[in-house]
């Protein structure tokens, strides 16, 4: 970082590394020279009232990004609702995937910019518990101040062609992981046509070194690895994801009928991911013996609402407008708007594969394209990787840093993989601020989803397990108790 090795050098260097690999020392040595050469989380108490007591254990989750990824939206406070800290640095969309900071900067107020200092105050703040205890979770932008030394190397590596070199990879993100110093982490490795690692076997070597390198630098490491070839959920999108999450940790306290989106089965596999690393993250904290039984206790908190007051909490501590998340469907959040739940003054345009809806609301338009099924069969896949860059296209994400988002935009799916559809069935709905961008939309959305006569067998969303003492097949039964 002082500029005595030059570009030419660390190019000449990681390049090396690239076509000869790391033994498992040398990436842990290289991740923790990058953790080095900036500033390291400091955990250490700072009064006398917050050192009375053991400290909760710290668990942190990482997801080696995908399409319609919202699990840390729920995972953070589900975790958090044990007694467990889960401070989560996360970052913003770049391409095709969706970032968790944009998602929570829809809800109005949301803060995300915090100091070391005041993150220690946040998790500790009871201003808005309902039982006294502390909020011990937030979700934070990644510190700019955190290994510098991997932007630099990381600006070199996209100009190199080395950005898919497996030790690369591994000390670049666990470089930041560590510099969180949390007692404990949940890898989330993705695989498939919408992740970074197409093939599993790719995904299983960076899983299996990002583990050794976190046991070698002292911090409690599992990896799942998990398909990412259609997205997760029924959404893409900042708001349309936040909708989504609201839907799910509030469908276990409804009174009144519930549409939520777990009900009609669309979000079953975010469910199903976000207990598993839930159940995981509890093991790792002693609050449960096994996977098994964590996940079990998850699943309790998810359906009795502890899990939502605790996000509401949240909230409320980092700024957001609490009405908006306790009354989404009354919610604006850009010039254009999502609405679901009227359509007065309707205008209809019909095409062949979709129809254009122009809805008033509030002095505001949403425009909303239907895209319908062009035959009758099973959905025999979903391309992630088509809805990912359609979603950035329509204004939901970005393709560069300094780019920013439409939190209305995104793209709301009604059919997912091996579900039976009619001919004239609604696949997916498109939400934007800008009707030109529909047409190529519509039909890049119709592009993503595939066709079968045959009955559609829906592969395990997780297919491994990784930990310091191997690699074992992830035991799909453990999800059973997970379900209704």
């Amino acid at each position: 970082m002082e500029g005595q090795v030059k570009d030419y050098q660390m190019s000449a260097w990681l390049m090396a590394i690239c076509l000869n690999g790391m033994t498992d020392e040398e990436t842990a040595a290289l991740t923790a020279a990058i953790v080095k050469s900036g500033a390291v989380m400091d955990w250490s108490t700072t009064s006398e009232t917050e050192s009375i007591g053991s400290p909760p254990h710290r668990v942190d989750k990482h997801s080696t990004g995908g399409v319609g990824d919202k699990v840390s939206l729920i995972l953070a406070p589900l975790v958090a609702s044990f007694g467990l800290a889960v401070p989560l640095m996360a970052g913003r969309g770049l391409g095709h995937t969706g970032g968790t900071i944009d998602k929570l900067e829809s809800i109005p107020g949301f803060r995300t910019q915090y100091t070391s200092e005041d993150l220690k105050q946040l998790l500790q703040s009871t201003e808005h518990s309902t039982d006294g205890e502390p909020l011990n979770v937030a979700i934070i932008s990644q510190s700019q101040e955190m290994c510098p030394a991997d932007k630099r190397m990381y600006a070199l590596r996209d100009v190199t062609g080395t950005v898919r070199s497996l030790p690369l990879q591994t000390s670049s993100i666990m470089s930041k992981k560590i510099a969180s110093r949390p007692n404990s982490l949940v890898l989330d490795v993705k695989f498939g046509k919408g992740s970074f690692n197409k093939d599993v076997k790719e995904a299983l070597e960076l899983a299996k070194g990002m583990i050794q390198t976190g046991e070698l630098c002292g911090i409690r490491s599992t990896a799942l690895l998990t398909r990412m070839d259609e997205p997760l959920g029924c959404s893409v999108g900042n708001w349309l994801e936040v909708r989504e999450c609201i839907d799910i940790m509030t469908s276990g306290t409804r009174t009144t009928e519930d549409t939520s989106a777990e009900t009609n089965n669309m979000s079953k596999d975010l469910i199903e991911l976000t207990l598993a690393l839930a159940g995981q993250m509890l093991v790792h904290g002693g609050k449960a013996e096994t996977l098994r039984q964590g996940v079990i206790m998850a699943r309790d908190h998810l359906l009795n609402g502890k899990a939502w007051q605790k996000f509401r909490q949240m909230v409320m501590a980092q700024g957001g407008d609490i009405s908006v998340i306790d009354s989404p469907e009354n919610y604006v959040p850009a010039k254009y708007s999502v609405s679901r739940y009227g359509l007065p003054d309707l205008a209809l345009c019909f095409t062949l594969n979709f129809t254009i809806l122009i809805v008033r609301l509030n002095s505001f338009y949403a425009i909303q394209s239907q895209v319908i099924s062009p035959c009758s069969g099973n959905i025999s896949s979903i391309d992630s990787m088509i809805l990912g860059s359609t979603a950035v296209y329509i204004g939901a994400g970005r393709n560069n840093v300094e780019g920013s988002v439409d939190f209305a935009a995104g793209i709301l799916l009604r059919m997912k993989t091996g579900m039976i559809v009619q001919k004239g069935d609604v696949l997916a709905e498109i939400y934007s601020e800008r009707d030109e961008v529909m047409e190529f939309s519509v039909q890049r959305v119709l592009d993503a989803f595939s066709f079968s006569n045959e009955h559609v067998i829906v592969p395990p969303l997780m297919s491994h397990i990784v930990d310091k003492y191997g690699v074992a097949e992830f035991d799909q039964t453990i999800l059973l108790g997970s379900e209704e």
